[in-house]
C-alpha cells in the first residue's frame, strides 16, 4: 500500500503531538491563573476541560510549538477583541494555547466554531489525549488530525446523560407529593442511595422521599463515593476490575481507573487528595491521586485488607486480613511500616486512635481496644445486638448496633456513657456523617428509612421515609439539578 506524503506528515504530526500530550493533561499553571481570574466560576477537570455553572464548556488545544517565557495573557479571540470573560468561540494565549468553545450547529448538533474562523497555529495543535469530549461533538474534517487518539463517543453513548429522570423505584405506599422539611444542616444536600439487589444509585433530594434520578451501573455497586468537593463520584460495580469516575455537573463517565483487580472498599486521606482502595484479589491497597484521577501507586501489604481505616492524625491504615482476622496497621509515610497488631475474628469495623486499635466484634457484641506495642486486649465493652458500625469523634466512638441502638464510648476512661434506643425495628447498617454539624444520618437495610440523629444532643430529631430500602448511602453537600 502506497503512503502518500501528506498522510505521512499528518501520521508523524499525530505521533510527535500525542507523545507530548501524554504528559500535558495538567494546563499550564500561567494559563491555569488567567482562566481563575478572568472566569473566577469556572473548573477544571483533571482532563483538562473547563466548564462554567450556566454550561458553557471549552476544550483545551495544546501547542505544537508552545512559545517560551510567556505569561499566560490572551492575544487574540474570535469573534476578534472579546475577553476571555465574554466567553469567545476561540481564544488563543500568548504561549500558543488555545481554548475552543462547545457550541451548537444550525442542526443542533454540538461542535466548535467553523474552521475558517480557528487560526493555523490552533489546528496545529491537539486535545489532551485522556480527555473525554463531549458526547457527539463534530469536528470539521481538516481538524481530525487535533484528535490524535481521542475517540468521540456517540450521542446516545452510556457516558451521555448518565443521570436518567425515569427512576425505577415502588411509589405505592408513598404519597406522589410527599415533601420533607430537612434540618438546617441537610437543606440544599443530596442522598445517593444504593439498595442490595439493583445497579442503580438513587439520587434522592434531602427534601424528597424518592429519586430525581438515577445513574445505572454495570452491575450490583460495591461503593459511591464522592470527591473533590463533591464535583466527580468514584464509582466501583462487582465483578469489574476498575474505578468508573462520574463528573456530575457533565453528566459523563469521564475516565476509568483500571486496577486490575477488583476494588472493594475505599477510604479518603485526611485533605481528601488520595483515595486508598482496598481490592478482592490482591494483597495490595491502591493509591489514587485525586487531583489527576490517576493510578498513583500500589501499596504491597500484608494480608488480603478489609474493613480499612485511616487514624485519627491520619497517618496510618488499620485494616483486618479477610482470610485469617489478623489486624494490621500500615504508616502513611515513605517507609510504608505494615504492622501486624492482634487476630480477631467477624471484625465489622475498625478504628485508629493513637496507640489503641478499636475493633467492633458482630458475633461478639464487644468493643475490643488492642494495643498497637503491646499487640495484646487491654480492655473490651459489651454493646447491643451486632454491633456493625462506628465514628470517632472528639473523644468519644459512637457505634452503632444493628439492634437499633447508639452506643456512646468515651475514649479517655474507656466507659460506655450513654445508649440511645432508635425508633421502629428493622435492622441498623450505616452511620453517615453531616460534614460541619452535630448530624448524623443513620440507616436500616430493613425498613425504608433513615434517621436524623443530633450526637451533641444525643437523640433522634426526624426519621425519614425512603422510596427504595437502604443498603449505602453517601451525602452530596450539593442540591443536583
Amino acid at each position: 500500500m502506497k503512503l502518500n506524503i501528506k498522510n505521512a506528515v499528518v501520521l508523524a504530526l499525530v505521533y510527535c503531538l500525542s507523545a507530548m500530550s501524554s504528559y500535558a493533561t495538567k494546563l499550564p499553571d500561567n494559563i491555569v491563573r488567567t482562566i481563575k481570574s478572568d472566569l473566577p466560576k469556572a473548573s477544571i477537570r483533571f482532563d483538562g476541560l473547563i466548564s462554567l455553572p450556566d454550561g458553557t464548556v471549552f476544550l483545551p488545544v495544546l501547542p505544537s510549538n508552545p512559545k517560551k517565557n510567556a505569561a499566560g495573557k490572551v492575544v487574540s479571540t474570535y469573534p476578534s477583541n472579546q475577553k476571555l470573560s465574554q466567553l469567545p468561540e476561540v481564544v488563543v494565549f500568548d504561549s500558543n494555547f488555545a481554548l475552543l468553545k462547545v457550541i451548537k450547529n444550525a442542526k443542533g448538533q454540538i461542535t466548535v466554531t467553523d474552521t475558517k474562523n480557528i487560526p493555523f497555529v490552533v489546528k496545529t495543535g491537539i486535545f489532551p489525549q485522556d480527555m473525554l469530549v463531549p458526547p457527539g461533538l463534530i469536528i470539521p474534517e481538516d481538524m481530525k488530525i487535533m484528535m490524535g487518539d481521542l475517540v468521540i463517543n456517540v450521542a446516545d453513548s452510556r457516558v451521555n446523560n448518565i443521570l436518567q429522570e425515569t427512576p425505577l423505584v415502588d411509589k405505592t405506599n408513598l404519597k406522589n407529593d410527599i415533601k420533607i422539611t430537612p434540618v438546617a444542616s441537610l437543606q440544599d444536600k443530596t442522598l445517593l442511595v444504593t439498595t442490595i439487589d439493583s445497579k442503580m444509585v438513587n439520587v434522592i433530594p434531602t427534601d424528597s422521599v424518592v429519586p430525581k434520578y438515577t445513574l445505572k451501573l454495570e452491575n450490583l455497586p460495591k461503593f459511591v463515593q464522592p470527591v473533590v468537593n463533591d464535583k466527580y463520584l468514584l464509582v466501583a460495580a462487582a465483578g469489574k476490575t476498575y474505578i468508573e469516575v462520574a463528573d456530575i455537573d457533565q453528566e459523563v463517565i469521564a475516565k476509568k481507573i483500571d486496577l486490575s483487580y477488583q476494588p472493594a472498599e475505599i477510604i479518603l486521606n485526611k485533605d481528601k487528595s488520595r483515595a486508598y482502595v482496598a481490592v478482592l484479589d490482591d494483597q495490595a491497597i491502591f493509591v489514587i491521586d485525586l487531583k489527576n484521577m490517576a493510578l498513583s501507586e500500589k501499596i504491597k501489604v500484608k494480608g488480603y485488607p478489609k474493613n480499612i481505616a485511616l487514624s485519627e492524625d491520619g497517618e496510618a491504615i488499620v485494616y483486618s486480613d479477610r482470610n485469617t482476622g489478623d489486624i494490621y496497621t500500615l504508616a502513611l509515610n515513605e517507609t510504608y511500616l505494615n504492622k501486624y497488631v492482634y487476630n480477631a475474628s467477624n471484625v465489622s469495623k475498625l478504628a485508629l486512635r493513637g496507640n489503641n486499635v478499636y475493633l467492633l466484634s458482630r458475633t461478639n457484641n464487644v468493643l475490643q481496644v488492642v494495643d498497637n506495642d503491646l499487640k495484646d486486649l487491654i480492655y473490651s465493652q459489651e454493646l447491643a445486638h451486632k454491633p456493625v458500625d462506628m465514628v470517632l469523634i472528639d473523644n468519644k466512638l459512637y457505634i452503632l448496633c444493628a439492634s437499633n441502638e447508639i452506643d456512646v464510648f468515651n475514649l479517655e476512661d474507656f466507659s460506655l456513657v450513654s445508649k440511645v434506643q432508635l425508633p421502629g425495628g428493622g435492622f441498623s447498617k450505616k452511620l453517615v456523617v453531616v460534614p460541619k454539624s452535630n448530624i448524623m444520618l443513620i440507616t436500616n437495610v430493613l425498613n425504608k428509612k433513615y434517621h436524623v440523629y443530633d450526637y451533641k444532643k444525643n437523640t433522634v430529631l426526624q426519621t425519614v421515609p425512603s422510596a427504595v430500602v437502604i443498603s449505602d448511602m453517601q451525602l452530596l453537600n450539593k442540591k443536583v439539578k
